[in-house]
């Protein structure tokens, strides 16, 4: 599979010529609703789909209090979630207090299979028309119950 990109005119605000370049940006479908993640599993691993909702929410519920207790959490091939802070440097130690935390985020770090996928992922330039974009924001299979998918097992 490759995927698309199209190029951008950009301003960067780092000088005060306000310089123009030209970025590549990648061109992403719409969102997959948690509802067809869930049947897609289903028919994947054959479990019932209420199964695998309870098994998500279970998951999740493991990650979150992992997380809150500072722990990394290791998700096999998929990755690692990690809890980090960004803060201001300070000139005194005690000035690097919880006051200069200004975000509190989760790093994610990708396994074996997602580096795999990203490493072997090919790119294809492409132009974006507005009818074309403004289909883009649709949710993927909407109008058909979500039996359009790609099974990654073949």
């Amino acid at each position: 599979m490759s995927m698309p990109y199209k190029v951008i005119k950009q301003s960067f605000g780092f000088d005060e010529t306000k310089t123009e370049k030209y970025v590549a940006k990648a061109v992403t479908g719409g969102m997959l609703p948690f509802k067809k993640v869930c049947n897609q599993v289903s028919q994947i691993c054959g479990a019932h789909r209420g199964t695998v909702v309870l098994v998500i929410g279970g998951l999740l519920d493991v990650m979150v209090n992992n997380l809150d207790m500072g722990h990394s959490v290791q998700l096999g091939e998929f990755g690692i979630l990690r809890p980090g802070l960004r803060a201001k440097a300070q000139d005194t130690e005690e000035a690097a207090n919880a006051q200069s935390i200004y975000r509190k985020k989760i790093n994610f770090v990708p396994g074996k299979m997602l580096k795999d996928f990203l490493e072997d992922l090919s790119v294809t330039r492409t132009t974006v028309t507005a009818s074309k974009s403004n289909s883009s924001n649709q949710d993927p299979g909407s109008d058909d119950g979500g039996e359009d998918w790609v099974d990654p097992t073949t």
